[in-house]
């Protein structure tokens, strides 16, 4: 049995917790946008943070005020992001990742689809990862139409009203009563 490199350990589980750190990081992004939640947009930027997206260039604060004041706009929109790459390097790390976006348009009956990349420069500051300089640039986009949701699915909110704040989460009063009422799906 071979003796266990204790420094070599603790460097790797450093390394992946760094990682899991900045992927959340991109992730409060993503949920901030689609949830129009300020706060958790704010909280994936240091507060020295610079954003350029071509049509925005600025701070985070102001970033993200011209994000959300755009968003509130439109009915829905979600953001996907993918294919992470995160080259760390002590307290700073380079990222790029892809995203696919959605937006509903003309109240609903067409979707613009597009992809983009994210490339960021982390930091890590007190001990905290978030953005500290980000661009997003574009690769395509497309309109389609769009079709009516099925009849009885939940639909999601953009605020914190959406179920995926609740805690503890489980059942809601409504999901209760179609319980009790028997609703099943419909017969095909």
């Amino acid at each position: 049995m071979s003796e266990i490199d204790l420094a070599a350990l603790a460097a790797k589980v450093r390394r992946l917790e760094d990682r899991a750190e900045i992927l959340d990081c991109m992730n409060r992004y993503t949920r901030g946008a689609d949830r129009l939640d300020r706060e958790l947009l704010l909280s994936a930027y240091h507060p020295h943070a610079t954003d350029d997206r071509g049509a925005f260039t600025g701070g985070r604060e102001a970033r993200v005020d011209w994000l959300l004041a755009y968003l509130r706009t439109l009915p829905h929109t979600s953001h996907h992001i993918t294919n992470f790459t995160i080259d760390l390097d002590g307290d700073e790390a380079h990222c790029e990742s892809y995203v696919i976006t959605t937006r509903l348009e003309d109240e609903g009956a067409s979707v613009v689809i597009g992809g983009a990349r994210y490339i960021d420069r982390f930091e890590r500051v007190d001990g905290r990862w978030a953005i500290a300089h980000r661009e997003a640039v574009m690769d395509f986009n497309f309109t389609a139409p769009t079709s009516d949701l099925p009849p009885r699915v939940l639909a999601g909110a953009r605020d914190r009203s959406d179920r995926s704040y609740a805690r503890p989460f489980a059942l809601s009063a409504e999901g209760e009563a179609r319980m009790r009422t028997g609703l099943t799906a419909p017969k095909d």
